[in-house]
């Protein structure tokens, strides 16, 4: 009985300790979102693809300001090379956060990490 108690603490420590990793590393969760979400047009590499979707990778804009890219995640763009859906309705907010990160921080780009409270902040 001891033996089971003990090994059933463990146990919840364990999977709480993996909880609280997976939310701790809003980078890696954001890859699962960009992954679901993004990636089928702008790309696993972020390289997009040159007459419909832009590259992230190396994207001045991505790294700029996160006040645009916070927007354009939330509302979407209509632009000369393809349009992009809004994902205020699909995402919440530390879900924003994380994928912007992600691409802020993925495939060499080097830009800070975005708060669910920035994304909150713009959210109309």
């Amino acid at each position: 009985m001891r033996l089971t108690l003990i090994c059933l603490s463990l146990a919840l420590c364990v999977g709480l300790a993996g909880l609280a990793g997976a939310q701790a590393d809003p980078a890696t969760r954001g890859q699962e979102i960009y992954t679901a979400n993004c990636a089928d047009c702008h790309r696993t590499n972020g390289e997009g693809l040159a007459a419909a979707f832009p590259a992230l990778k190396g994207s001045a804009f991505v790294q700029g300001d996160p006040q645009p890219v916070i927007l354009t995640v939330l509302e979407g763009r209509k632009g000369k090379i393809g349009r992009m859906p809004g994902w205020k309705n699909k995402l919440d907010d530390a879900q924003v956060a994380a994928v912007i990160t992600y691409i802020r921080q993925a495939w060499g780009n080097t830009a800070g990490a975005v708060s669910p409270e920035a994304v909150k902040g713009l959210r109309k």
